[in-house]
């Protein structure tokens, strides 16, 4: 794995790391974000969850139009514009949930601000996988599966720790300031992203104007894996709102956030090991194996009975997710035209925040209707979803697929 590191560092440069983590803040902080702020605008826990899912429908409508953009246009003028967007949405944002003289009451002009925030929030975490894959693919293959691992472990984190500022910015500046840190994170990580020597990776392709046989997506595969990641955002989204009901009725609502963040750390470090894993394991393998493992882990969060106990399960959750989500990826990878690159990689991360959005909304009436043990069914459910989408996946290879072989001579054509 260290070679596979110094791979990454000679290409892009020690300072990328740093740019390419941050870069990715204000997505993990805007669901949450706009959560906690119309709340707190509206005294309406309901207008808040609404909000916040509609935020959430953004990201999922606006992350394939961003990649598409970003293929045609090339990434540095689709984020610098974006993050201008971004911005502008969250000042809309800012003064639509501002109470005047009258309470504040969820209307249009909120939830079309939300929304818009969610449509151009700049999608620098698919963004990064491009120019990963465009500058190692057919050059390094054990530098891009270290790559694929550590861009994983990298959005596990900032999906842990974006929520978590929020909550501690919350509470020591106010329910706005969140959105106001995002708005200057945004401002300063977004354009430094956008303008590093790296972007030369996620330039315009020339392929990207006008479609060729090359250049087009094999939409069957990209459909079962939108699959696999639809069916983890639901376990992510599902168990959010199962631990904030698990920790309730055990009268501990203040720890939910440091129970679920279990999960994101052993997804992390499973999604950095899949680097060190036999290369004859197949990703068919690695995937049908993490759903076997999955699905019974899943079985056992039934028989938590306090807090501390499902942390422990969590971590065994959260093992098999991280090496599901690498081999989505790098099966993503190989098979995209390097021109269709962006829209396929923010296509499927915009699977796993419409999961999320599934999983919450499901989970939370289930839970709702019948505490967490009910809404455990539907992380139970998606957990299944998962190993199906494995099946399918392997039987897609057994049957063989089309190959682009063109994809890496295309993208080291682009390097020069």
């Amino acid at each position: 794995m260290s070679s596979g590191f110094s791979t990454m560092r000679a290409a892009f440069g020690a300072d990328y790391f740093i740019v390419s983590a941050l870069a990715r803040l204000p997505l993990s902080m805007l669901v949450l974000g706009v959560l906690t702020f119309v709340s707190h605008a509206t005294g309406q826990l309901s207008s808040a969850g609404a909000a916040s899912a509609i935020a959430g429908v953004g990201v999922a409508v606006g992350a394939p139009l961003s990649g598409a953009a970003a293929d045609r246009w090339g990434q540095r003028a689709t984020l610098l514009a974006g993050a201008l967007a971004y911005c502008a949405s969250l000042l809309w944002l800012l003064a639509a949930g501002t109470p005047g003289d009258e309470p504040l009451v969820f209307g249009p002009g909120l939830a079309a601000a939300a929304f818009c925030a969610g449509l151009v929030v700049p999608q620098c975490g698919p963004m990064t996988r491009v120019r990963w894959i465009r500058r190692l693919a057919g050059r390094d293959a054990h530098a891009l599966t270290a790559a694929q691992g550590y861009e994983s472990t990298i959005d596990e984190l900032s999906f842990v720790l974006g929520p978590a500022a929020v909550g501690i910015i919350a509470v020591v500046a106010g329910p706005a300031a969140p959105l106001w840190v995002a708005l200057a994170l945004t401002v300063v990580t977004v354009p430094w992203f956008a303008l590093h020597r790296s972007s030369a990776s996620g330039a315009a392709h020339r392929g990207a104007a006008a479609a060729t046989t090359v250049d087009r997506v094999p939409w069957a595969l990209v459909g079962v894996l939108l699959l696999g990641m639809l069916s983890i955002g639901t376990v992510f989204g599902s168990l959010a709102t199962t631990t904030t009901a698990f920790v309730t009725e055990a009268g501990q609502p203040d720890i939910g956030g440091l129970v679920y963040a279990a999960i994101g750390i052993t997804s992390g470090l499973g999604a950095l090991s899949v680097a060190l894993w036999p290369s004859r394991w197949s990703s068919a393998r690695r995937w049908i194996g993490c759903g076997l493992v999955l699905v019974p882990v899943l079985a056992l969060l039934w028989l938590a009975g306090a807090p501390w106990q499902l942390s422990l399960l969590f971590l065994l959750v959260g093992a098999p997710i991280g090496p599901v989500l690498v081999t989505v990826f790098t099966a993503a990878g190989d098979a995209t035209p390097a021109g269709r690159l962006g829209l396929v990689m923010t296509l499927l991360s915009a699977g796993v925040t419409l999961g999320t959005s599934i999983g919450n909304w499901a989970g939370g009436a289930l839970a709702e209707a019948g505490g967490h043990s009910s809404s455990l069914w539907v992380t139970f459910a998606a957990g299944c979803a998962v190993l199906v989408s494995g099946l399918l996946y392997a039987t897609r290879e057994a049957l063989g697929r089309p190959r682009n072989l063109q994809r890496a001579t295309e993208g080291a054509r682009l390097e020069q």
